[in-house]
C-alpha cells in the first residue's frame, strides 16, 4: 500500500491494489468454489445463498450457490486468503492500527444469469461505526464492464452517515438455502443516485479493491458467458466495535 493509495482511500473512500495476492494462491480457492457450485461438500445450509431451487439445479441435482457466507469457518483453503499477510498489512495501513477479520463472503457470479447489485453501504447491514471498518473485494477472474466489475461513487463516505435504503428482491431472487425462502436486500433508491461521478474498477485475478463501510458501491451484471468469482473480506480495527 503506497502513501498515494492511503491518501486516496481517506479522501475518496476507496482505493485498489494491483496484484495484492498472486493468481497461483487464489487458484485453489476458485477451484474449491467450483466444487461447491457442483454440490461437492457437506457444509451446513446456513453458509449458502442460492438460486431458486425449483428452477436451478447443479450437476448433482442440488441447489446452485451464488453466495457463500463465511467460508473461512469451514476450510483452510479460504482462511489462507481471508487471513493473508498482504491483506492484513493493507487493512492495518488503511485503518491505522491492528486489525481483525470481521466477515468474509465468496461471490459466484453465475454465467446463466445476469444478476447485478445496486448501490448500497455495507454498514447498513453490519452497523460498524464510522472509520472502524474496511471491505476488500478480491477478483479471482478478469472483471470489466458487463462482467461483474465493481463500481464506486467517490467521496460518498465523507459525512460518515448512512443514507436511507429501500428493500428489494433480486432478479432472479436469492434464496435462503436453510429456509427455502427468497429474501430481500437493501439498496439506495435509484432516483437518489447520481452516476455521473461513478468510477468502475476493471481488475485481473489477484487485484483488490478497498473501500470504507460507508462508501456507495455496486457491481455490474455478468454477461461474459463464464462464471466469475470474487472474494469479499471485511476487517475492522482490533479494538473497534459495532453499534
Amino acid at each position: 500500500m503506497t502513501p498515494d493509495q492511503k491518501t486516496q482511500y481517506e479522501a475518496e473512500g476507496y482505493t485498489w491494489v494491483r496484484g495484492l495476492i498472486s493468481p497461483e494462491e487464489l487458484a485453489p480457492v476458485r477451484a474449491r468454489l467450483m466444487e461447491l457450485l457442483d454440490g461437492e461438500h457437506d457444509w451446513p445450509d446456513t453458509h449458502f445463498q442460492v438460486l431458486d431451487p425449483g428452477t436451478y439445479k447443479n450437476k448433482k441435482g442440488g441447489p446452485v450457490p451464488i453466495g457463500v457466507q463465511r467460508p473461512s469457518k469451514q476450510e483452510e483453503v479460504f482462511r489462507n486468503i481471508a487471513d493473508h499477510g498482504n491483506l492484513q498489512a493493507a487493512m492495518a495501513q488503511l485503518l491505522g492500527g491492528p486489525v481483525k477479520r470481521f466477515t468474509d463472503q465468496a461471490l459466484i457470479k453465475n454465467k446463466v444469469i445476469d444478476g447485478q447489485s445496486f448501490y448500497h453501504q455495507d454498514s447498513y447491514y453490519w452497523k460498524i461505526k464510522p472509520q472502524l471498518g474496511c471491505n476488500s473485494w478480491i477478483a479471482m477472474d478478469t472483471v470489466g464492464a458487463n462482467a461483474s466489475a465493481l463500481s464506486i461513487l467517490p467521496r460518498t463516505h465523507e459525512s460518515w452517515e448512512l443514507v436511507e435504503h429501500e428493500r428489494y428482491y433480486d432478479e432472479p431472487n436469492f434464496f435462503n438455502q436453510r429456509t427455502g425462502e427468497p429474501f430481500m436486500r437493501w439498496r439506495i433508491p435509484e432516483e437518489t443516485v447520481d452516476r455521473s461521478q461513478e468510477v468502475q474498477l476493471p481488475m485481473e485475478p489477484g487485484d483488490a479493491a478497498f473501500f470504507t463501510n460507508y462508501t456507495w458501491h455496486r457491481a455490474d451484471p455478468n454477461e461474459s458467458g463464464e462464471h466469475i468469482v470474487a472474494y469479499a473480506i471485511a476487517y475492522q480495527l482490533a479494538n473497534g466495535s459495532g453499534e
